[in-house]
């Protein structure tokens, strides 16, 4: 079985391993799509923390679809990636559209940079 990777900068995992935030800034939390899920499924950054969504599948593309909003990513196929960079507080739920029916979404909570 292979496991899903979150690869952060050892200041981002010690905040995440304290009280589940990411920093604010330079930061990058990476999350990625396996197995037609988003890895982690709910994610929680400070204002100022950069997303991206990398697609570690073999064969199958995924995208990343803000409905609120209207904004999306491209269709990634395996090993492209995709950035956004979240700078107002908010809740921002996501789903893959080409894998709505297999109930792929998730959400990034995003929180004032302290």
């Amino acid at each position: 079985m292979r496991y899903p990777r979150l690869i952060l900068g050892a200041a981002t995992l010690a905040t995440l391993l304290a009280g589940g935030a990411a920093l604010a800034g330079d930061s990058v939390v990476e999350v990625e799509m396996l197995d037609y899920e988003y890895h982690p499924t709910e994610l929680e950054v400070e204002a100022g923390t950069t997303v991206r969504w990398v697609n570690a599948e073999t064969r199958t593309s995924h995208d990343i679809y803000f409905a609120d909003e209207d904004i999306g990513s491209p269709r990634l196929f395996p090993e492209e990636s995709w950035e956004r960079t979240f700078e107002e507080p908010g809740t921002y739920p996501y789903h893959c559209r080409p894998h709505e029916n297999r109930d792929m979404q998730g959400v990034v909570t995003v929180v004032p940079a302290e």
